[in-house]
């Protein structure tokens, strides 16, 4: 096997494999073997030169190395040829089986090694060519996922005969329709030993029923990433049991009919032991728990969860919050369904027992033509970084800032050590802006009492310089007692505060400096 060949035989070899790929083996050979170079000498051709030992050596032929050898150039080739992107690696490197018959050997006797998997997509024909192939791996990718259009109804057939193997089903990408989705309930239910990735998503939203229990529900331990998308499926606590090592989870517009309560996801999510990424949303309000529960006595620790993603009820939410601690939290988002009253007591105490979360320093309010949200981060560069964002959609200006201020009273504690305080609103405020009490302001600013700067951007600038106003008229310094410097962007004209300014001008307090006009682009950013 070591032998030299001879030059014809390997030029019989090396012309019976695709240019493309010879030449990337070749370029490998060379990153190689990086101690060594050619040289040419008279009358011998080339040799190899080591500069280690100052030796010349005989030229050697590629199928004259070491099996162990061709496999690692294999290795480097797969890894060095398609770095991005996977789907390519599993379309080519069946090319080098075809080069002769030492090479197909050496690659599907080191099938994991190499990382070897077969790629079931559009216009693959899978019933017809699954068993020309040895038992490798399947990897399923059709539809939106994997960047593509929903399948075909000829390629349903082949994504049925690969799911008849699923001892063997590394990989599920699909866009789920109609049609194939009522094949889907015809499968046998048998567990997944080896699958990994999941990704299902809804192409007929709103017409399917709950996916059926003959998908995943048997087990799936080896499951790493689990990405729902539309897709209704009331057994997930169940299939949720049985991945303890789920990395990534994600279940986005949950329909009403995949609806799960709070108490059963966090039974499936208390035994995960390696889960950093956790997304639940749902697509209506209707999706909330019949009551609320009592907080559990003891609570699942998610030790290794650093990013939760939540869109629902606020109901649903504190009876998740409060079955579960994430120390290493450090971004939070939520989104919440506009409702009349928020009762958040258990959010605040889920955020208090985050290390990253539960002291920010910067705070950002931003308010849009549908929606408001506020921001909270550490900036950058501290040991504890964290970003906490709340988000609620609502169009009347006046609901958005009793919304937070609500939310913002109740989570007081939070507020206790931000500094800089920024308000901006992204568009012009419909109707007459004078309509807009001042109450509703000083309420929003009740819990901010450590902010020593605050940045109120334009179209808001005539409000909150009102609100102040009308605040100088009771006992001032419980309104943001510790401001220090005031920024509008809007005019002094627009915006006046003298009254304010003048209440503030105690003996015992620093001056309370007021500023007009823009930031600079830089300073903008609520990171800084």
């Amino acid at each position: 096997m070591s032998s030299q060949k001879s030059p014809n035989r390997t030029s019989r070899v090396l012309r019976l494999s695709p240019t493309r790929v010879i030449s990337r083996v070749h370029g490998t050979i060379s990153r190689l073997f990086s101690k060594i170079k050619k040289k040419q000498t008279d009358g011998r051709g080339s040799v190899l030169h080591d500069n280690n030992t100052g030796e010349d050596r005989d030229c050697v032929t590629i199928n004259s190395l070491p099996d162990d050898v061709l496999l690692e150039i294999f290795n480097r080739h797969r890894l060095s040829a398609f770095p991005n992107d996977p789907t390519d690696d599993m379309r080519q490197w069946h090319r080098l089986t075809r080069v002769c018959r030492r090479w197909r050997y050496v690659i599907f006797a080191s099938p994991c090694r190499l990382d070897l998997r077969l790629l079931c997509t559009h216009g693959t024909p899978v019933r017809r060519t699954l068993d020309c192939w040895p038992a490798l791996p399947i990897s399923i990718q059709y539809g939106e996922v994997a960047g593509r259009p929903p399948p075909a109804l000829k390629d349903e057939d082949n994504i049925i005969a690969a799911l008849e193997h699923p001892a063997r089903i590394y990989e599920i990408q699909l866009a789920l329709t109609k049609s194939l989705f009522d094949k889907l309930a015809a499968l046998k239910q048998q567990p997944f030993p080896v699958l990994e990735h999941c990704l299902l998503t809804s192409f007929d939203r709103g017409e399917l029923s709950a996916l059926p229990s003959t998908i995943l529900c048997e087990s799936a331990p080896r499951l790493r990433i689990l990405f729902f998308n539309g897709i209704p499926f009331s057994m997930l606590p169940k299939l949720l049991l049985s991945t303890k090592d789920l990395v990534d989870l994600t279940l986005r517009d949950i329909p009403s009919t995949g609806y799960f309560s709070p108490e059963s996801l966090v039974t499936s999510l208390s035994g995960m032991t390696q889960l950093k990424t956790l997304y639940i949303g749902f697509t209506s309000p209707s999706s909330r728990p019949n009551r609320r529960s009592v907080p559990p006595l003891r609570r699942a620790v998610l030790s290794t969860l650093t990013q939760f993603r939540f869109h629902g009820i606020s109901e649903y939410l504190e009876d998740v919050v409060a079955g579960i601690d994430a120390p290493a939290l450090g971004y939070f988002h939520v989104k919440l369904f506009n409702q009349l009253m928020f009762d958040v007591p258990q959010l605040h105490q889920f955020i208090s027992r985050t290390e990253n979360l539960r002291v920010p320093s910067r705070a950002r309010l931003d308010s849009f033509e549908n929606g408001v949200s506020i921001t909270l981060v550490q900036p950058v560069g501290t040991d504890t970084p964290g970003h906490l964002s709340l988000w609620i959609p609502c169009k009347p200006f006046d609901w958005q800032v009793s919304s937070l201020a609500e939310i913002c009273n109740q989570c007081s504690t939070l507020f206790s050590r931000v500094k800089k305080l920024k308000i901006i609103r992204h568009f012009p405020l419909p109707g007459r802006q004078e309509e807009i009490g001042a109450t509703e302001w000083l309420e929003l600013f009740r819990p901010f009492t450590t902010v020593n700067n605050l940045y109120v951007s334009e179209f808001l600038g005539p409000l909150v310089a009102h609100a102040l106003e009308d605040a100088a008229d009771g006992p001032v310094m419980e309104v943001l007692p510790a401001l220090r410097l005031l920024r509008f962007t809007d005019s002094r004209e627009s915006a006046p505060v003298e009254k304010f300014v003048t209440a503030r001008q105690l003996p015992d307090q620093p001056t309370l400096d007021v500023r007009y006009g823009p930031l600079p682009l830089w300073k903008y950013d609520i990171f800084q």
